[in-house]
């Protein structure tokens, strides 16, 4: 029986991000306002202004423990990222890097107010994105240096291409169709077994390309089946991939709304 519990859970996602950011933004405005008392004698007091302090602790929580600013601007990167293989299949080469201001990296929001954006396109959903290995939350690019965040963007974004139909088949089949032998019990990039017996419908989960869905706001940015700890990457060649909680062919662009992110399992 499917747990339909999985699937509430994971489409509170955008809810808790919405008020993830309205908390934050309430925080920092209070901060920003600063406090004033009475000092007894008619006049007031203003606390010292922490604004200063207040930034550098909010920059030291974004990044790893242990990363520096200027480490996460720059690199070094861990050393499972150095020649890793990007969501398009190019592998980072440590010597051919691209600086974070070179390509005008920014986040999603400020990404926006760029002519060169296009909506829904971020790091996650970049044929150059590595997405994260060691659980840190951050992954790399193939072209910039530096820390990765899949709510990021640059101006060298690079759509992943879409899957060709496998030969014989036919492009309405791919949703329900049995995925190959190396898939139909392979373990996720998040480590969950795939059961071939106990899967979500493609339109149970809302399963659709995660530029729409982000463009939508139907999901934050920086998600995708790329680093979801349920997706089954390419095993044979034909850059389809699967998914340990969905039947049918899932490529690597897509995102539903099981979607997990692969940080929470490794």
């Amino acid at each position: 029986m499917l747990e339909i519990r999985s699937l509430d859970d994971s489409a509170s996602n955008y809810d808790m991000w919405s008020r993830r950011n309205y908390i934050v933004a309430t925080v920092g405005l209070a901060a920003l306002s600063g406090c004033t008392g009475d000092t007894g004698d008619g006049g007031e007091t203003t606390e010292p202004n922490r604004e200063d302090e207040d930034e550098e602790d909010e920059d030291e929580e974004e990044r790893p423990e242990g990363v520096t600013a200027e480490e996460f601007e720059s690199g070094p990167v861990p050393a499972m990222y150095v020649s890793a293989t990007s969501l398009g299949t190019e592998q980072r080469n440590s010597d051919e890097l691209q600086t974070k201001a070179d390509v005008n990296f920014s986040e999603y929001d400020e990404a926006q107010e760029n002519e060169a954006h296009t909506p829904g396109t971020c790091c996650a959903n970049c044929a150059d994105y590595i997405p994260d290995k060691n659980g840190d939350e951050f992954g790399a690019c193939a072209e910039v240096e530096g820390y990765i965040d899949g709510a990021d963007w640059c101006t060298i974004y690079e759509e992943l291409p879409e899957p060709d139909v496998p030969e014989g088949m036919a492009e309405d089949e791919l949703p329900t169709a049995e995925v190959p032998e190396e898939y139909r019990t392979a373990s996720s990039q998040g480590g969950e077994e795939r059961n071939p017996d106990d899967l979500f419908s493609q339109e149970e989960v809302n399963l659709m390309e995660s530029v729409d869905v982000i463009e939508e706001e139907m999901a934050p940015p920086g998600q995708s089946c790329g680093n979801c700890a349920e997706f089954i990457p390419d095993k044979n060649g034909d850059t389809w991939g699967a998914c340990a909680k969905v039947e049918g062919y899932i490529a690597v662009e897509d995102w539903c709304a099981v979607w997990e992110h692969v940080s929470e399992e490794l």
